[in-house]
């Protein structure tokens, strides 16, 4: 059995990130230069958690990275999961049920059960993605993606950027999915020397994603400096905080599900 580095947990444990077995995921901190590359056919992949949470009953993250001109498999679909990707550098085509679109770092696409889908690398130099896929504790509800726009594509250079006192706030969506009453993700800009707010507990679980800059994440007051491509996953009620290390403004993804 093979295990990451833990920057944080909020009890002394085994990142469950690497675990055999499936098992119940606790409220972590895992910084890029941890993870660890695995070759593939196409590229690499890097394995960041596998488990459940008090909603999801299967929850997977990786990173994907593909060489120019590569694919990590033909189309497919999943029937009973669904799946979100996030590109961290680099240009992917991403086909959805035959329509096929080119998208640059800070994209998304919400692939829903029942869709075929596929991803390839577009450009000249490689491209990671992070891959988040999840099956919830609830049936799937098809219908119910559908009247919420059903699969779609958002793409970063399409989504607004609204000023806030601290920096500026990217709005991804906040709609039903076929498996979630409600997905919210949003992108904060934050300026150096700035905290997103103190510490504080929240019922819905969630999960940041660090796409540029250095942060210090607060996890029951303990303080982790994290830099870009670090990911956070938040369960249980953990009181927790964000604040801008570096000399510049840092960039992170917010999602929380219900």
């Amino acid at each position: 059995m093979k295990y990451l580095t833990i920057l944080f947990m909020v009890s002394i444990s085994v990142n469950p990130a690497i675990c055999q077995e499936l098992e119940k995921l606790t409220s972590f901190a895992c910084n890029w230069d941890d993870l660890e590359p695995v070759k593939t056919a196409s590229g690499e992949r890097r394995q960041i958690f596998e488990g459940y949470t008090n909603t999801m009953a299967w929850f997977e993250v990786h990173v994907t990275t593909l060489n120019p001109g590569n694919a990590p498999h033909e189309g497919h679909v999943h029937e009973d999961m669904e799946e979100l990707v996030i590109v961290k550098n680099g240009s992917l085509e991403i086909g959805i049920n035959g329509t096929k679109k080119i998208l640059g770092p800070g994209s998304v696409v919400l692939a829903s059960p029942g869709d075929l889908h596929g991803i390839s690398n577009a450009g000249d130099t490689n491209a990671s993605y992070y891959i988040i896929r999840w099956r919830s504790k609830e049936p799937v509800n098809v219908e119910r993606s559908m009247e919420a726009g059903g699969s779609k594509c958002y793409d970063w250079n399409e989504i607004p950027a609204s000023a806030t006192e601290k920096g500026f706030r990217r709005q991804i969506m906040t709609r039903p999915t076929a498996m979630l009453e409600e997905l919210e993700m949003h992108v904060t800009t934050l300026n150096a020397g700035i905290a997103s707010h103190g510490e504080h507990v929240h019922a819905p679980e969630e999960m940041i994603i660090l796409m540029k800059g250095e942060v210090e994440m607060s996890m029951n007051g303990t303080g982790t400096r994290l830099g870009p491509g670090s990911l956070i996953l938040l369960v249980d009620d953990i009181p927790h905080g964000l604040r801008n290390t570096g000399s510049g403004p840092c960039e992170y993804f917010a999602f929380q599900w219900k």
